[in-house]
């Protein structure tokens, strides 16, 4: 039978073989949260009460907790959360949550450098566990602040190993509007900025290139920081019209 898979990646919810179901209000959806948050660790029942009440939780926490964890064990199957002294910890062998399972593909195509093909198909298979912003309305919770930014930049990061491996495949001409709204939303990721300027390049596009490089120096130079090394010598090299290659793989 197919596990239940909890769902984070986006407003909270678990998929079943019934189909996607919720998982209640706010408080419930919190305790969900961080468990998946600790995923493979207990959760002490005072965290969750800080985590679900702040600092003044009510007298009744520890068993209005104990009816949280009873509601989602519903969903999930009486198996998928045990109890462990006074804490409670999610059984990953009869649950799947889309964290793990985007970071474990994000790994395999971490690795897969010497095959682009591979790479861009296990980084758009990663991406495709992202339904919205980490933890839905939690996300900027201050249980869930840390892990919500640390899964963007990994998110990111897919973002970019997939772009550098659709200029690998020679596909160059393709990616172009995907790296200028990349860049956009990320304006001081500066490899997303080199991709952005490799991919103008070789579609023959040096003037757009040129305009990338100079308006990356001014969103830098707002902040007090300069273009790194690798930003610079492609300028060099489009300015003194030298050919341009695809990216190495070691520039990773």
């Amino acid at each position: 039978m197919t596990k239940p898979m909890i769902r984070v990646l986006g407003p909270i919810d678990v998929v079943t073989p019934d189909g996607v179901q919720s998982v209640g209000g706010h408080r419930p959806r919190a305790v969900l949260g961080a468990l998946v948050v600790a995923a493979g660790h207990a959760v002490g029942i005072d965290h969750l009460a800080d985590v679900v009440w702040g600092e003044t939780p009510p007298a009744s926490a520890a068993n209005t907790l104990q009816s949280y964890v009873s509601d989602l064990r519903h969903v999930l199957g009486h198996d998928a959360i045990r109890t462990i002294d006074h804490s409670y910890e999610l059984d990953l062998d009869v649950v799947d949550i889309d964290v793990l399972d985007f970071q474990r593909t994000l790994r395999l195509a971490d690795i897969a450098e010497d095959d682009p093909a591979e790479r861009w198909r296990l980084c758009r298979d990663a991406l495709g566990y992202w339904r919205g912003r980490p933890f839905g309305d939690l996300s900027d919770e201050p249980a869930f602040t840390l892990e919500s930014y640390r899964l963007d930049e990994l998110r990111m990061a897919a973002v970019e190993l997939s772009l550098e491996a659709d200029l690998e495949l020679g596909h160059h001409e393709l990616v172009v509007g995907e790296l200028e709204s990349a860049v956009e939303e990320a304006p001081y990721r500066e490899r997303l900025w080199l991709l952005l300027v490799k991919a103008l390049a070789l579609d023959d596009r040096r003037v757009e290139a040129l305009r990338a490089c100079s308006r990356l120096r001014r969103i830098l130079g707002e902040v007090g920081l300069e273009v790194g090394e690798e930003i610079a010598a492609i300028e060099r090299s489009i300015l003194d019209g030298a050919p341009l290659g695809a990216p190495d793989h070691d520039e990773h």
